[in-house]
């Protein structure tokens, strides 16, 4: 008897998985996902760094090309706040990479700037992880500038969309923030990458006198979700940034994205300190992206970390995903209780000048999220032992998932911290 019920209750459990995704399934989301999943299996990663011969306080600016002699295209950069390590993603192709010292700040290469490349890089394999050492000399490589300067004239961009929407000024009913977009993001993210505009956006053009605080949103989510947020906030003080992002990449890249375009925002801008204020599964993300931050020398401050409903200990539905779906979104094993990545979350402390507070709601009730939930998460993983100890505030609320961003009670709260 003890294992038919046994029995019952795993097929009651998929049942109610396969409910709360009908409306998805039934719009094709995994045979998307599966198509994305495929493509996702031919990408290879490129691990590098840049060293440079003697010290620069000059950001460093780095190019991958398609190494074709008749046709080279540049396929993606990084900005890096000085030497050091860089990552890319891509296929199996001929590579090779350059690096300049940005002496100027104008992220155009000129003569006399220091240069240094890559020999050509065969990556053969799908799924390979290669490593590169570009050097910059101690002094300009004239003939190597020759070289650059006349490949530039030949040479192909061909971008992510991701790139160049970095501190493009929008509305917050954007086209481009649609739920649909949003959607994607989740299911199919490397089709997002080339399709939908992504990156760090502003709400009003760059003001050296307010602070940015950084607002990223949850899993399937968008900039929209902070309307109300954004408009209770004191826009004399701060400028809002939102981050839009594909929801359903792994959480560590993720967070390697955000790095990357906030140090190349403050090659940009100059911005001294930053606030985050992060939902849901963007509080995951962005402390992800903190312990990425603290590792390496930091160019700005980051002077608060506000969460809001974030599922710390994970969310039971990633593990439903991970057992009965016909196709994982690869975000699945980064929340599943107990995955790598939730349990080495801490193992990063988080700068002592960094202080976090950690708000989470009560209301609510989900038949797929075991225990006391905001109808989302359960309250068990907003309240996660190590997120409380290294937080100076832990503040619940009567809302749910959805409402408590909306509440004017937490955005009071918010604008309060804010202000600190």
């Amino acid at each position: 008897m003890e294992q038919i019920l046994r029995s019952i209750n795993k097929i009651a459990i998929r049942c109610l998985f396969l409910f709360f995704f009908l409306p998805v399934l039934t719009g094709c989301a995994f045979t998307g996902l599966k198509k994305d999943l495929k493509e996702q299996e031919k990408l290879a990663t490129l691990h590098g760094e840049v060293v440079a011969a003697s010290a620069t306080s000059a950001p460093i600016i780095i190019a991958i090309l398609a190494d074709d002699p008749l046709q080279p295209r540049l396929i993606n950069y990084r900005v890096l706040t000085e030497p050091g390590e860089f990552i890319f993603i891509v296929k199996p192709e001929k590579y090779r990479v350059f690096a300049f010292e940005d002496s100027n700040r104008d992220q155009h290469f000129q003569p006399g700037e220091r240069v240094g490349k890559t020999e050509p890089i065969h990556i053969q394999q799908p799924g390979t992880d290669s490593k590169v050492t570009v050097q910059l000399p101690d002094n300009p490589d004239l003939e190597l500038a020759k070289k650059i300067t006349g490949l530039k004239s030949r040479v192909i961009i061909d971008l992510p969309a991701a790139r160049m929407s970095l501190g493009r000024v929008v509305l917050l009913d954007d086209p481009a923030f649609s739920k649909s977009n949003a959607e994607m993001g989740l299911w199919q993210p490397l089709r997002s990458t080339r399709e939908v505009p992504l990156g760090i956006f502003f709400l009003e053009d760059f003001d050296p006198e307010k602070i940015p605080v950084l607002l990223v949103h949850g899993v399937a989510g968008s900039p929209v979700h902070f309307e109300k947020l954004v408009a209770r906030m004191d826009r004399n003080k701060f400028q809002p940034w939102v981050v839009f992002y594909p929801s359903g990449f792994n959480i560590p890249l993720i967070a390697e994205y955000l790095n990357s375009l906030t140090r190349e925002l403050h090659v940009r801008h100059g911005f001294n300190t930053m606030k985050i204020v992060a939902y849901s599964m963007g509080g995951l993300a962005s402390r992800a992206f903190l312990n990425v931050y603290a590792e390496s020398p930091q160019p700005f401050a980051v002077d608060c970390f506000i969460t809001v409903s974030t599922p710390w200990n994970g969310h039971d539905a990633a593990n439903m995903g991970l057992k009965y779906a016909p196709a994982v979104i690869p975000v699945w094993n980064d929340i599943v209780p107990g995955s790598q990545f939730l349990n080495s979350l801490f193992s990063t402390t988080l700068p002592g000048d960094i202080p976090h507070y950690l708000l989470f709601g009560f209301k609510g009730e989900s038949a797929l999220t075991s225990g006391n939930n905001d109808g989302t998460v359960s309250i068990a993983s907003q309240l996660r032992p190590e997120a409380q100890t290294g937080s100076i505030m832990v503040r619940g609320f009567d809302e749910n998932h959805t409402s408590i961003l909306r509440s004017k009670e937490v955005s009071e709260l918010i604008n309060e911290i804010l202000n600190r």
